[in-house]
């Protein structure tokens, strides 16, 4: 967890009795600062939640908090070139924060015919980021773009490697800019779906 007035954190709260969190312990067994185990029930939805922590001074505004379907990874160094780019499989969703003053970057396998949606989400989670989204080719020439923060709708044109760039706007970053990049399959006629 980040944000300000955090001292003392007690507890991390949920909107639903499905969602439970413990302090995350190091090998000595004593809590790791702002972080925590959070485990989410079989019989809990796809959906948004609201999450707040309890602090000295009382408990905190909501925050949203998002459970899907889909694996899920998170952003562990920087990818900020064709080069450095993270591997994100189909079906797949990348929390992460935006690199300040540059363009993040993922690949994926695609084969001819797939309906591919990528969808970046940042308002509806409470981020600061106004995102633009591009899919392009394997040497990183764009072919889609989005920059009013919706999904891409990709008809993959021939088998092979695809990226997709992630950047700010205004090229800011950092720990208030994150986002929740997903990617997958979608049936050919099925209706355009966003993730919560």
């Amino acid at each position: 967890i980040s944000g300000e007035y955090l001292d003392d954190v007690d507890q991390l709260i949920f909107s639903d009795p499905r969602i439970t969190a413990v302090r995350k312990l190091d090998s000595a067994g004593q809590p790791v600062p702002s972080k925590y185990v959070v485990k989410i029930g079989a019989d809990c939805p796809a959906g948004l939640y609201e999450a707040r922590v309890m602090t000295r001074l009382g408990i905190s505004s909501s925050r949203a908090f998002s459970v899907g379907t889909l694996t899920e990874v998170v952003q562990m160094k920087a990818n900020t070139s064709l080069v450095t780019a993270m591997e994100l499989p189909l079906n797949s969703i990348c929390n992460a924060a935006m690199t300040a003053r540059a363009v993040d970057h993922y690949v994926f396998e695609a084969r001819k015919g797939q309906r591919v949606i990528v969808d970046c989400a940042t308002r509806g989670i409470d981020s600061k980021l106004d995102a633009v989204v591009i899919i392009a080719d394997a040497a990183g020439r764009d072919l889609l773009v989005e920059r009013r923060g919706g999904a891409l709708d990709y008809k993959v044109p021939s088998d092979g490697r695809y990226v997709i760039k992630v950047h700010e706007m205004t090229f800011k970053g950092g720990p208030a800019y994150y986002y929740r990049l997903s990617v997958w399959e979608s049936p050919v006629d099925a209706p355009l779906v966003r993730m919560p």
